[in-house]
């Protein structure tokens, strides 16, 4: 059985019952299959996916100090079911083996009879890792057979791939149904999460921005009536920008998404939730896209010029926003992170939670979104925000899913199998 620590039992938001624990599963010497999501949407650079690779090690090391032989399930990027070897899992064996300090043999499939023969020669305490699960079509098809091929390699499975928790795949809602099904410690942390997200005393502050706005519409809408403040920025700001008819020239918007934006304005006018978008903006030239070319405000852009981030004067007042709010869900990217001129809006926010919950530990805040943590990896500024007690989430399209008030598959095959 694995050691228990202080985490107790979490109820999932999408049912009062606990999820089944890992803990309290008997796994020495056992065959455990262990479903992780170390795909960051940019798997040409295996160096992203280190938050993902360091949030899955509590649940691998206890699994092994328990004794249990170990097999690693994960995918990487959309092959469609064709195997393609820039996405191999085969790098991410190397990096979990130099953080773990320990052999990680490769498997170069995930089904089949050197799958099985590696699964059945593994030691207690013991890992390896198979290959990546989408060179298989049936992985995201949730094809039955595939999913039984998975089973015949364990007789567990630990779930921890909360990131991919909003896909009904053969190597999670699949296998759920075929081997005793329990969750691991950063699944379960991702679910208490969202509970206390659920259960904050309201009125709750809320900051997107990211670059598709479709789902962010989705997500506002179900926490308009829960939420005081909600500040837009990126591509969802500007979209909401140009609903108030306001032109930025050559800026990113959305514009299918600018009549329901407009819709929404008027809705949380009636409810009573403040809706902040960008003041000001640091905009460059179309032609240099890399440098920043001047500050302006929406009304003030040129022709030729893009919005990159945001400006000073929204800033400040966002500022004070955030340092005020006594829970916060910051999702999705406010810049242009990429491009190193780009990152002010990242780096003043982000300092501003971190000054937040130094000064106040009690203060909760729930970070999530691809572009987010690759703007606050590429800051430094991942660790410190841990450090802080600030909750840093894995999932990009499962955390959207969960906060929009949607079940999550992965979630109702655990527990109407558990």
């Amino acid at each position: 059985m694995v050691s228990p620590n202080k985490m107790q039992a979490i109820p999932s938001p999408v049912s009062p019952h606990p999820l089944p624990d890992f803990r309290a599963a008997e796994v020495r010497n056992k065959r455990v299959l262990l479903r992780v999501d170390f795909n960051d949407g940019m798997a040409e650079n295996i160096n992203s996916v280190g938050h993902r690779l360091q949030a899955a090690l509590p649940t691998l090391q206890a699994l092994l100090a328990a004794g249990a032989r170990v097999g690693i399930l994960t995918h990487r990027g959309r092959p469609q079911g064709r195997v393609v070897p820039a996405l191999s899992t085969a790098p991410l064996a190397l990096a979990l083996a130099k953080l773990l300090q320990q052999k990680i043999e490769f498997v170069p499939d995930c089904i089949g009879r050197m799958a099985a023969q590696t699964m059945q020669k593994l030691a207690p305490g013991q890992v390896c890792m198979l290959e990546n699960t989408r060179f298989h079509l049936g992985e995201q098809l949730n094809q039955a057979t595939f999913a039984q091929q998975l089973a015949l390699l364990g007789e567990v499975l630990v779930n921890d791939a909360f990131a991919c928790a909003h896909r009904a795949q053969a190597s999670t809602s699949g296998l759920a149904a075929l081997l005793p099904s329990v969750f691991g410690q950063q699944f379960l942390q991702e679910m208490h999460w969202l509970a206390s997200w659920q259960n904050a005393a309201t009125p709750r502050t809320m900051l997107l921005g990211g670059n598709v706005v479709a789902p962010k519409l989705e997500l506002m809408h179900s926490n308009l009536t829960h939420s005081q403040v909600i500040l837009l920025a990126g591509v969802v700001g500007q979209t909401f920008l140009a609903a108030k008819d306001l032109h930025l020239h050559q800026s990113l918007i959305e514009f299918g998404a600018v009549e329901p934006a407009r819709e929404l304005l008027a809705e949380a006018g009636v409810l009573g939730c403040r809706i902040h978008l960008p003041r000001d903006f640091a905009v460059a030239e179309k032609s240099q896209l890399a440098t920043l070319a001047a500050t302006r405000k929406p009304h003030e852009l040129q022709a030729g010029e893009v919005a990159q981030d945001l400006g000073p004067a929204t800033l400040e007042i966002w500022q004070k926003v955030l340092h005020q709010a006594p829970s916060l869900v910051w999702f999705g990217s406010v810049g242009v992170w990429q491009q190193p001129a780009f990152r002010e809006g990242t780096r003043t926010l982000a300092n501003t939670v971190l000054a937040r919950h130094r000064a106040n530990p009690a203060a909760f805040t729930l970070l999530g979104g691809n572009g987010l943590l690759q703007a606050l990896a590429a800051e430094d500024l991942l660790t410190p925000l841990q450090a802080a007690g600030v909750a840093i989430s894995t999932g990009g399209g499962a955390l959207q899913q969960a906060l929009s008030g949607h079940p999550l598959p992965a979630v109702q095959a655990g527990m109407a199998h558990a």
